[in-house]
């Protein structure tokens, strides 16, 4: 008996010290309740005011709209389309003055890449000749040392 007493006493005291589940849910009911209820009204008149809102759009804004949009949009595309036709006239004139005006460049730089072209050709020629010339030196410059060297060897016993 004194066993389960002592038993029963620890086990209170563990229960007060360890769980805390009774206090807990005691504050997370009463939190919910004060949330739900300060929400609750706030809600409400949000809805309200968004009820109102959708009342005003749709009855007034709406047909307003939809009249303003089809007396302008009607002006707004004709004069889109002389825009567009006007500038499509601009980009024709442009586009032959540019055409004339690349074909007159890429001519002027077709010539003088020719001329560039015939110049360096030229050069090549000249440096290829003066090339030849300097090896027919040569040329002649070591036949005539190696006639000197033939002259020498028979000439010395």
């Amino acid at each position: 008996m004194i066993t389960e007493q002592i038993a029963k006493d620890i086990w209170e005291l563990h229960s007060r010290l360890f769980d805390h589940r009774p206090i807990l849910q005691g504050h997370i009911r009463a939190f919910v309740k004060e949330f739900e209820e300060k929400r609750g009204t706030r809600e409400e008149d949000r809805l309200n005011k968004i009820k109102t809102q959708l009342n005003d759009m749709t009855d007034k804004y709406i047909p307003e709209t939809e009249t303003a949009l089809d007396t302008f949009l009607t002006n707004i595309q004709a004069k889109v389309k002389v825009a567009v036709e006007v500038c499509k006239k601009i980009e024709e004139k442009e586009n032959n003055i540019e055409v004339g005006f690349l074909d007159l460049q890429r001519q002027r730089r077709r010539e003088e890449w020719d001329v560039f072209m015939q110049e360096q050709f030229e050069k090549s020629a000249k440096v290829d000749q003066d090339m030849d010339i300097e090896m027919k030196k040569v040329s002649a410059e070591y036949e005539e040392l190696e006639k000197k060297i033939e002259h020498i060897s028979t000439a010395t016993p």
